[in-house]
């Protein structure tokens, strides 16, 4: 499997086996610290009524990128669509221009000109050059994202839930979490844990998806900063 040039090789996941580090799986509970992270939650109406009004009358979705991981042939099975809302550069990951056959600079902007409430929390993120690799994604009833970790262990990925069915789970490590609409869930992308989805519902689940540098976020939340074993 060919990596990016700033990425980390990763590790085999093997059901079961030890942490590397004592942190939690999950840190949306914390996320109430993060200004920013409020202010997303605050609003959380207005973000899924434009983002699901823009899906219904644009239909921007596109298959996210299928590549190999250990002890997988593909990253997921059946269907997982996304459509980007920032540019994915240097050290970013699943969707960098990589592993993407357009330019998508041009989509962005269109995209983010039709969605003024979610370009404006985005932008004020970008300007400080703390916020990557955002994008909404889509999973269907019966897919499945297979255990992976990311390509960079700096980010958090916070997660804004605009629609979801319950039979829709994350795990991350040993921990299972659902999303609820208008709320934020967050994990370590390419932390210490393994994480992967299983859609087990009826009907869709959508969210908006970004990645938050941990330096920025330790501001708020120093336990954030990976702890080693003693």
């Amino acid at each position: 499997m060919q990596t990016e040039p700033d990425s980390q090789p990763l590790e085999p996941y093997r059901p079961g086996s030890p942490s590397l580090v004592k942190e939690p799986a999950f840190w949306h509970q914390e996320l109430h610290r993060v200004p920013w992270c409020v202010e997303l939650r605050q609003q959380a109406d207005a973000v899924r009524h434009e983002v699901l009004g823009f899906i219904a009358k644009f239909k921007p979705f596109m298959p996210y990128p299928k590549y190999e991981i250990p002890d997988f042939e593909s990253l997921y099975d059946n269907t997982w669509d996304a459509f980007p809302l920032s540019i994915f550069q240097g050290e970013h990951i699943e969707l960098s221009k990589a592993r993407l056959s357009m330019n998508i600079e041009p989509l962005v902007r269109m995209f983010r000109s039709k969605l003024p409430t979610v370009s404006g929390l985005v932008a004020k993120l970008e300007q400080e050059g703390v916020l990557r690799n955002v994008f909404v994604s889509r999973l269907i009833p019966g897919s499945i994202i297979h255990p992976h970790r990311g390509w960079t262990s700096e980010f958090l990925r916070i997660h804004l839930c605009l629609q979801n069915d319950p039979g829709c789970t994350i795990t991350v490590g040993d921990e299972t979490r659902t999303w609820k609409q208008g709320e934020l869930l967050a994990f370590k992308d390419g932390g210490p844990y393994p994480h992967s989805v299983e859609h087990r519902g009826t009907s869709e689940r959508i969210i908006i998806s970004h990645d938050i540098k941990i330096d920025y976020l330790s501001r708020f939340i120093p336990e954030l900063v990976t702890r080693a074993l003693d």
